[in-house]
């Protein structure tokens, strides 16, 4: 008996000769799409079983979609009996089609709103443009009944952003993988053979039209990996024939016309009679192969929900996540970031859902509306620092903070929610609003190191304060914790403390490095972010020093630099200061804070000056070692450069950085620093002349004769 493949040389399953995967099922020829005037029946059981929850554009999508609308209206008929599948969910039950068959070309888009790769999550509160799109989605409202469909709303711009969103999806999935994604090869070996998760997503675009959609849930990897073996692999061939195909052109606005998607039908009609042809041909052609397995695949579509009380469910998005995370065991984001960011993100709509936050602090949570929307839907300055503040307010404490705790712990499977664990989860959401700042990673690290969150911030009452002028506010907190209000305290702590590790005062996420001398990317002992606001937040000096910080931050003016105080009653240079008072200079003119050495150094001078002393004599004790032999002057003279070049590169470091606040002459006249760059470029110029030559560089004498023998 001969084998059916032809082209492929040899028995089923074996290695073909022209680099594709082995063939282990032959592609099945599909039906043609049938007619939408053909589907009505369908439409209409799918809308009378008593288990789905839907609108007429809803059960549109889904039946339009199948593969075999009569066997799709069999499992959705609701008499006698309904044949949908619950799934239990926290809060209620979804209930699901059996597995049916559906065409990949026909109203079906990848998951662009759960984005597993999405750690970098930019909200309205941002100074700066998302450059990558996280839409929010949530459940749609029946206008008419006020009940919750089992359907999702997702709001977009218009038809390029929805197709951008697509794009950048696909091609983060793609490349999450290393660049090849794992389900390509069986794809293409066997089709797709385990069901994917379907939901229905209706798209809201800015001019108030409509389109609705299935969207996947589980296995958007599995239809990534369909476009990629259709196209041949190529990502961006992939995007452009999915959006082609799904959404049709960008170039115009509002949803799909009819007539649109009915030429996405012949295409699609056309695509299955052609393939039906060639798996009737003797030789199996690499086109007919590929097109073969990813004409359509096996899907179960979600269709219904309803709470445990028999209503309908208010939060199908929490129920998603719920399913998904019993169907796929790697349903969670790939990176720890993201993971955070969208473990809270379940955690605020669980706190909303039970009434543990109110909807206008659940919007600003969620980082859907700016910084004047939030000033006037809470009462808190116009200013996004005080946007990470209503996070830490939620949920440190906030009236109901000891629930928010249990959602936490439910949500990241914590046995003890320790504050350096809260802070890890927090972080991401809570510095949402500077995502684009430069340099955002170095303020998560601390803040996910603790944090703010101090004894006095954690599970003690305290609120924000509300106000029109956020400088006046910050006085006004200032007054109220000098004179001991524990709740000013802590609400001080939390913005100095938040804006401190923004502008980098506060950065040591594991404990500062101790150094001798003052300088960047050092300080005098170790502190943590929680130890070092803990010291300060005991000082008048400290709580002076964080309002400064705070203010200076809130301003963003080079003329408007945080202050240093003194923080203890002791004498200096013999002068009795105070706690709370300037620190001056010899000029009389009080010290401006640099660098997170200073704020360490004035949080507690007792034990900078002890550690300083202990770290210097531990210096002298190594350098005083007598060495068996002297130091030989070139190994001296190498030591001085690499010395040079280092300090020179830490100060210009600092200058750079001081050069944010105060400008460009913080370096000096131009003068100076037109002779700084000849006096590199002449040294550069000295290595590369009599420096050592690269020894991985091979020079031939083209002159030399191999064969000629010494004759000596």
């Amino acid at each position: 008996m001969t084998s059916s493949f032809g082209d492929f040389d040899g028995l089923e399953g074996q290695e073909p000769d022209d680099g594709l995967p082995p063939l282990l099922r032959r592609p099945e020829p599909v039906a043609d799409p049938q007619p939408v005037t053909k589907l009505r029946g369908t439409r209409r059981e799918l809308l009378d079983n008593p288990d789905s929850s839907l609108d007429e554009a809803a059960a549109n999508a889904i039946t339009s979609g199948a593969v075999d609308p009569e066997r799709l209206q069999a499992l959705v008929a609701g008499k006698p009996i309904s044949l949908l599948t619950a799934k239990p969910v926290a809060g209620g039950m979804l209930y699901a089609t059996a597995p049916h068959y559906r065409y990949l070309d026909l109203d079906f888009l990848p998951d662009f709103i759960n984005q597993r790769w999405a750690d970098q999550l930019h909200t309205a509160m941002d100074v700066a443009p998302s450059t990558s799109l996280v839409p929010t989605y949530e459940t749609v409202i029946d206008s008419e009944t006020g009940k919750p469909l089992a359907v999702f709303t997702v709001r977009m711009r218009d038809r390029k952003a929805l197709a951008k969103a697509v794009a950048e999806s696909m091609r983060k999935t793609y490349k999450a993988q290393k660049g090849e994604n794992v389900y390509t090869s069986s794809v293409l070996q066997q089709g797709v053979k385990e069901p994917l998760t379907l939901f229905v997503m209706r798209v809201v675009c800015d001019d108030g039209t409509e389109d609705t959609f299935m969207v996947a849930g589980d296995g958007n990897s599995r239809m990534v990996s369909m476009w990629l073996a259709r196209t041949g692999g190529d990502i961006e061939a992939a995007i452009s024939a999915c959006i082609a195909s799904v959404i049709g052109s960008t170039e115009q606005s509002g949803g799909r016309t009819r007539p649109e998607q009915a030429a996405t039908r012949r295409r699609v009609a056309e695509l299955t009679a052609r393939t039906r042809k060639n798996l009737a041909a003797p030789t199996l052609t690499e086109a007919t192969r590929r097109e073969g397995h990813t004409l359509a695949f096996p899907a179960t579509v979600v269709v219904g929900a309803r709470a445990d009380g028999g209503e309908p469910l208010a939060d199908l998005v929490a129920a998603r996540d719920d399913l998904l995370a019993t169907l796929h065991v790697r349903v969670t984001a790939w990176t720890t970031g993201a993971q955070n960011t969208q473990g809270m993100q379940r955690v605020y709509r669980h706190a909303r859902h039970d009434g543990l936050i109110t909807p206008d602090v659940h919007r600003v949570l969620s980082g859907t509306v700016g910084t004047q929307t939030m000033h006037e839907l809470l009462g808190v300055p116009a200013h996004r620092l005080w946007s990470a503040a209503v996070h830490q307010h939620a949920v440190l404490a906030g009236p109901h903070a000891e629930a928010m705790n249990q959602l936490i712990k439910q949500e990241f499977g914590m046995r003890v929610a320790r504050r350096q664990l809260i802070s890890e989860r927090l972080a991401p959401m809570a510095l949402s609003a500077y995502r684009s700042k430069e340099g955002i990673e170095q303020p998560l690290r601390a803040f996910g190191n603790g944090g703010t969150i101090t004894d006095q911030v954690w599970k003690q009452p305290w609120e924000l304060t509300k106000g029109d002028d956020a400088f006046g506010v910050l006085d006004d907190i200032l007054e109220r914790a000098l004179a001991g209000g524990d709740g000013a305290i802590a609400e001080l702590t939390v913005l100095g403390g938040t804006a401190a590790m923004l502008d980098g005062y506060i950065t040591r996420d594991r404990g500062s490095k101790e150094g001798t001398d003052r300088d960047s990317r050092t300080a005098p002992f170790r502190a943590t972010p929680v130890k070092l606001l803990e010291l300060l937040s005991k000082s008048s000096g400290g709580l002076k020093m964080l309002h400064s910080i705070v203010f200076a931050h809130v301003a963003a003016d080079p003329a408007v630099l945080p202050k240093l105080f003194h923080t203890q009653d002791r004498e200096v240079g013999g002068v009795m200061v105070h706690d709370g008072e300037p620190m001056r200079d010899k000029a009389g003119e009080q010290e401006i804070l640099d660098y997170e050495w200073d704020l360490v150094h004035a949080a507690d001078p007792t034990t900078a000056l002890a550690t300083i002393a202990k770290n210097r004599a531990a210096a002298k004790a190594k350098t005083n070692v007598t060495s068996e032999a002297p130091e030989a002057e070139d190994a001296r003279q190498r030591r001085l450069l690499e010395q040079g070049i280092t300090g020179a590169a830490k100060a210009g470091r600092a200058l750079a950085r001081m050069s944010q606040k105060r400008g460009n002459q913080v370096f000096g006249a131009f003068e100076a620093v037109e002779a700084l760059r000849v006096q590199l470029g002449q040294l550069e110029g000295i290595l590369s002349k009599f420096g050592p030559a690269d020894p991985s560089i091979f020079v031939v004498d083209e002159d030399f004769d191999g064969d000629e023998e010494d004759s000596e």
